[in-house]
């Protein structure tokens, strides 16, 4: 699962959703989600934010209400936090393309 489907996952549920599907359909859903351990809504959810956290990228509009909008500029503006992952990927990064700013030193002795 996406973090973005995740996300919406971790949202309170205050809002209700109501569709009318296919018999054998909402069977076979039922069994899968029976089979994985999960209600039918959980499953449901689950599909829901998978597919919106997936296609909503394919609108090219995404609206932030002011709030988000200073939590994005905070997030944003923070330091990286420094983590055994993000260490190992710069050497990689280092090791293929060389530390960062060589390539221009570099161009400005010649």
């Amino acid at each position: 699962m996406t973090a973005t489907a995740q996300a919406y996952l971790e949202l309170p549920a205050d809002d209700r959703f109501e569709a009318r599907i296919p018999t054998v359909l909402k069977r076979h859903a039922e069994a899968v989600a029976k089979s994985k351990g999960e209600s039918l809504s959980e499953y449901v959810l689950e599909a829901l934010a998978e597919k919106v956290a997936t296609d909503i990228i394919a609108t090219q509009e995404l609206r932030l209400t002011a709030i988000e909008q200073v939590e994005l500029m905070r997030i944003l503006a923070a330091p990286a936090v420094v983590t055994p992952a993000l260490q190992r990927a710069v050497v990689e990064a280092e090791a293929l393309w060389g530390a960062p700013g060589v390539a221009e030193a570099g161009r400005a002795e010649t």
